[in-house]
């Protein structure tokens, strides 16, 4: 049998870790007398299903008694609240709880027992208990994905209140159950020793080694861990995967840092934004796939409120018409609003509409989840300056932006001429070239006659027309037939006016243009007012990408006339967790100060641990390899009455080192004669110790014993290769191995 102490250890490790994904299983889905007896049945369990595996019932039939066991346990389990019997002597409350505690008593007892004996019987199959845990774990704390990192809230709750980050607790907890898993794995038997087991021999020396080994596979696996959890923490964790359909996402462009305390990829990319986000694409089926991730969070400082109850965030413009849709323009004089790569110092944009009666200033704090192209601001932005990143394990970039956004709603804004009075001829033709397609004019004139006629000259009231038209008449869908038609807006348009807001966009923009009203496609994200929830801040997600219209107004800049259809085959954006929004806020915020007023508890320097725990580590390694080298020399320094058992010591430290160490139960005679091939001197050394372990002291010479160890060292040097030697005299816990 297996050593009674490693065997009762290895036993309780797997009880503990079953019971505890048992336990993880039923918290979200039963009462604490649940949660109870699930752990504790799981672990009665493994100990059931080791001692059914070494029995000799048949697999098929201990599978067969787990499955019984089950189906009547559940049976009793449902009776007790159907009958009402239990109901008038215990009160529902508590038969309830006696209902759950039986239900998971005959769920979580049969499966674990079934789990332990398939994985003993039928070792390829071990690989199904090891899958057990890791689904109880993954499903514990799956409701993290998709950047919900302030869940589950046990957790979320936990770590933010003690100011430290959700993320990092994730990561502890899966560097916890990967080590788990590992362990699992490393503990399990062969099937030659399960076999002998049961028919009552004692398993071989290598099924006790390995055992033995348990410790130094845990430390392994305990270093690694801490390095990926070092790695993640200096690297951050992987961003929400958002979807880029409308290219927003991805590499930033090349940038000179000058000390920016940024961080993420800008450095490293190989193409500028411009070159990047091109154009926007029309396709026939766009992507919702990561829609709900969160990429960004904003935060305001000021209260605002927009007119038209949708807060913009423009990132790149669209105002070239190369023949089949819009582009990103490549002269310089147009679009000087829109900033093509991240700032490393406050930088001015030109030409912003100035503060008035209709626009007024407003600062806001913006921290990047993901990567992003470029930098995206709320409305029409005069400054961005970065800012101190103090979370980069959570923010990609953190930045401060300065706009001025629309304060009068748009009946206010009518009467204004279109475009700006310092535009040249080309700017002006660059702004209102269209397709030559007569059907854009056509339809656009046609929709003038629905104005008044003092309002048909002017360009705001013709833009509203057009929104009013598209809104009524469009059908909104993320699949639409127009992606291979040589004119895509005109497909939509002028056919099923199914489209996306890419479509939408383009059909408006054109029929302005052919107004000779000046209009481009602007893309960015689009949150309705509605998500704000009372706060400041603003969580910003991959459903809020947009396209949306807009017009050029003398003294205003550019307007935005969004479309909203009101007919749409797809489900409505659903509101953000308000939580996770309040959190990202409050991290934003915190970028700012240099700590809480008055913190609940003080945060966990996680640099300055990290650097204590690899101090310790140096400090262990540098200890073992003292205590190695020592072991080493003590026979030249040591007096001659303690030679024979310094001298043995030293020796058997050198087998250690070349992989050779005496087995479990085997006697040091044997093991000196199994070391005879590669050692012949260390069988005459053992002599000499076997010897002075029994009290016989004639005959010791100092000189002879010093000279055996040295030979052992040797014979070692001669038999086996250099890079074995190596290994072994670099490894600092060889000498633990020895005995």
């Amino acid at each position: 049998m297996i050593p009674p102490a490693v065997s009762r250890g290895v036993l309780a490790l797997r009880a503990c870790v079953m019971g505890l994904a048992l336990a993880l299983l039923a918290w979200p889905l039963s009462v604490w007398t649940g949660v109870a007896a699930a752990t504790l049945a799981a672990a009665c369990g493994v100990v059931a299903g080791e001692a059914t595996a070494h029995s000799r019932l048949r697999l098929s039939s201990g599978l067969l008694l787990a499955a019984l066991t089950a189906a009547a346990g559940i049976a009793v389990a449902r009776s007790v609240v159907d009958a009402t019997l239990f109901a008038g002597l215990l009160g529902p409350v508590a038969t309830l709880h006696l209902s759950e505690a039986l239900l998971w008593l005959a769920i979580a007892l049969p499966a674990t027992l079934a789990l332990r004996l398939v994985a003993l019987r039928r070792p390829a199959l071990a690989v199904i208990e090891v899958g057990a845990v890791a689904l109880a774990v993954v499903a514990a704390v799956a409701a993290h994905r998709g950047g919900m990192v302030h869940r589950p809230y046990a957790i979320g709750d936990w770590a933010w209140s003690r100011g430290i980050d959700p993320g990092v607790v994730l990561l502890a907890v899966g560097a916890l159950a990967s080590f788990v898993l590992a362990a699992l794995l490393f503990s399990r038997r062969s099937p030659d020793a399960v076999v002998q087991a049961a028919r009552g021999r004692r398993p071989a020396d290598d099924d006790v080694e390995s055992y033995r080994r348990l410790p130094l596979h845990f430390a392994a696996l305990a270093v690694l861990a801490l390095f990926l959890l070092l790695v993640i923490r200096a690297t951050g964790p992987p961003a929400p995967k958002a979807a880029g359909d409308l290219g927003l996402t991805g590499d930033p462009a090349e940038e000179e840092q000058d000390g920016n305390p940024q961080r993420g990829r800008g450095g490293g990319g190989s193409q500028r934004a411009g070159e990047q986000l091109g154009d926007i694409p029309f396709r026939d089926e766009y992507s919702s796939t990561g829609n709900q991730a969160p990429v960004a969070v904003a935060v305001l400082h000021d209260d605002y409120s927009p007119p038209s109850g949708v807060y913009y965030f423009r990132q790149s413009a669209f105002s070239q018409y190369n023949g089949r849709r819009l582009v990103q323009a490549t002269r310089d004089d147009v679009d000087r609003d829109i900033v093509a790569r991240f700032p490393s110092r406050p930088l001015v944009i030109p030409s912003a509409p100035a503060v008035g009666r209709a626009r007024r200033a407003l600062p806001t704090s913006i921290g990047l989840l993901a990567d992003h192209v470029r930098p995206f601001a709320l409305d029409s932005p005069v400054r961005l300056e970065p800012l101190h990143n103090d979370n980069p394990t959570r923010f990609r970039r953190v930045y401060a932006a300065r706009s001025h956004v629309q304060t009068v709603p748009y009946e206010a804004m009518l009467g204004r001429r279109p475009g700006n009075a310092s535009w040249s001829d080309e700017q002006w033709r660059h702004y209102t070239e269209a397709p030559s397609d007569p059907r854009y004019r056509e339809l656009a004139e046609s929709l003038l006659a629905r104005l008044k006629p003092d309002y048909r000259d002017d360009p705001l009231a013709q833009a509203l027309v057009v929104k009013d038209y598209l809104d009524k008449n469009g059908i909104y869908s993320r699949k639409s037939q127009h992606a291979g038609a040589s004119d895509p807006a005109a497909s939509f348009l002028f056919g099923d006016l199914t489209g996306y807001c890419v479509h939408f966009a383009h059909a408006a923009a054109y029929l302005l243009r052919s107004l000779d009203v000046p209009a481009r496609v602007a893309a960015g994200y689009a949150v309705p007012e509605s998500d704000r929830g009372g706060g400041s801040a603003l969580l910003i997600r991959g459903a809020n990408a947009h396209a949306w219209p807009e017009i050029q107004l003398d003294g205003l800049g550019w307007v935005v006339v969004d479309l909203a259809p009101e007919q749409s085959l797809d489900e409505p954006i659903s509101a953000p967790d308000q939580a996770l929004q309040r959190m990202l806020g409050e991290m934003m915020r915190q970028q700012q100060m240099a700590e809480f007023d008055q913190p609940l508890t003080r945060p966990i320097d996680f640099g300055r641990l990290a650097r204590q725990l690899l101090l310790v580590i140096l400090a262990a390694l540098l200890a073992a390899y003292a205590i190695k080298i020592y072991r080493q020399v003590l026979p030249h320094l040591a007096p001659a009455p303690a030679l024979p058992r310094v001298g043995y010591r030293a020796a058997l430290d050198q087998l250690a080192e070349a992989g050779l160490r005496r087995r479990f139960g085997e006697s040091r005679e044997h093991f000196a004669r199994r070391a005879r091939s590669l050692t012949p001197s260390f069988f005459e050394l053992s002599r000499w110790h076997l010897g002075w372990a029994l009290g016989s002291r004639r005959g010791t010479s100092p000189v002879e014993l010093r000279r055996l160890t040295d030979r052992v060292r040797r014979e070692l040097d001669q038999s086996l290769p250099a890079w074995r030697r190596l290994l072994g005299i670099i490894h600092p816990f060889s000498w633990l191995r020895a005995r």
